[in-house]
């Protein structure tokens, strides 16, 4: 017999991975105005990136200027070197799809719904926790 959440749990899993979700698109989008602004500091790419490591960031980005940031850096060169870490915080996709399994644990009770429910919960949390290794 396979468990399932049922009640209270499943309400309070499901919202709490759609708000996770929810917070990591709108900084997301953020950071998206930020690199297009040419703003990017090293926080913001570490976070679109996943490279956490300010040495790193400069090897594979190159120096930045004078007022520390990298101006000339894109979202599509972010996009081509991103780790996995930088998946996870920053893939407005992921983040879409586990708001949509959020959303569709609430209508089914399906055991492989909630198992994409417990997934999308996971990588969520793998994302808070990445970026809590971001640099200041």
């Amino acid at each position: 017999m396979i468990p399932t959440l049922t009640g209270l749990s499943l309400i309070a899993l499901a919202l709490t991975v759609m708000l996770s979700a929810l917070i990591r698109l709108i900084s997301v989008m953020q950071l998206r105005q930020r690199v297009d602004a040419r703003m990017v500091g090293a926080r913001e790419l570490a976070e679109l990136s996943g490279v956490t490591d300010i040495r790193d960031l400069q090897d594979i980005f190159g120096p930045p200027g004078m007022d520390r940031t990298w101006q000339h850096v894109s979202i599509t060169t972010i996009e081509q070197k991103r780790r996995l870490a930088g998946y996870m915080m920053s893939d407005p996709r992921l983040h879409w799809a586990c708001m949509a399994a959020g959303f569709i644990a609430f209508l089914s009770g399906f055991w492989v719904i909630q198992l994409l429910l417990i997934m999308a919960a996971l990588i969520q949390a793998g994302a808070w926790i990445s970026a809590f290794q971001l640099p200041k």
